[in-house]
């Protein structure tokens, strides 16, 4: 089965900035945005990856199936089987299952989608520990009220920041590791692994409040779209997803 991997950025564009500012300095806004110049191919490609829109798409759906009468049946339409006493946990992994097959189904798994996939993993796993301060011992109809409560569009909105913020954070630092080892030890930027891992907390921090410009847009696209006609994996691809990664990345160009 194909997988299409990002492979090495070219040293030349913007990567070299990147490189400097991994020498003379530890400052993770600076770093974001000059990698962030330098794999811009891959957040267009990212823009247009359907594996990542299919990620998004079962977050939508996953969500709103919560307002149906027959929650089970709103989640079969999209591959998720629930046991009769399902917790949040159980919906998160068989979410994942799900949303694995699918993308196995497609035939192509990008880097990309890959990370969008462990991103969505997690912001719901942070939902279910929120909901119910603790993986286990909820119910079905406990499971469907907590779904159902983030087809709010506040809610929704930082359902959808936590996603992407953590996709950004997995995007650039998918480049960023890839020469943070370089500048570690003795008269370099970060003397230990320490200070390394504080400064890859400071990128993830400074990603999450990148993607607060797309709370709004987020929180209010699946509401006034299912209301238009549905969400569906072709809406999802071509009129949010791009939006919403141009609207991300323009701010991070700014920051």
């Amino acid at each position: 089965m194909g997988h299409i991997r990002l492979g090495e950025l070219p040293r030349t564009g913007y990567w070299p900035e990147v490189i400097n500012t991994m020498r003379i300095s530890d400052d993770p806004h600076a770093i974001a945005r000059t990698t962030a110049k330098a794999a811009h191919k891959g957040l267009e490609l990212a823009k247009h990856d359907r594996g990542v829109a299919a990620v998004v798409f079962m977050l939508m759906k996953g969500v709103w199936a919560a307002k149906e009468a027959n929650f089970g049946d709103a989640l079969g339409e999209i591959g998720i089987c629930l046991p009769k006493k399902a917790s949040f946990l159980d919906f998160v992994g068989e979410f994942d299952k799900a949303l694995d097959k699918k993308l196995r189904a497609m035939g192509r798994r990008s880097d990309l989608a890959e990370m969008a996939r462990y991103s969505v993993v997690d912001t719901l796993t942070d939902v279910c520990k929120r909901q119910t301060g603790s993986l286990f011992g909820v119910s079905t109809e406990d499971t469907k009220k907590a779904l159902k409560a983030y087809t709010d569009k506040n809610r929704f909105g930082n359902l959808g920041r936590s996603f992407f913020g953590r996709f950004l954070y997995r995007f650039l630092d998918y480049h960023v590791s890839r020469e943070l080892a370089r500048y570690v030890g003795p008269g370099k930027a970060h003397k230990t692994l320490k200070e390394c891992s504080a400064f890859k907390e400071a990128l993830e921090r400074h990603c999450v409040e990148t993607v607060r410009i797309i709370k709004e847009f987020t929180g209010c696209w699946p509401s006034v779209t299912e209301f238009r006609g549905g969400i569906t994996a072709e809406n999802v691809r071509t009129r949010f997803l791009p939006v919403a990664l141009k609207k991300i990345k323009s701010e991070l160009m700014v920051r």
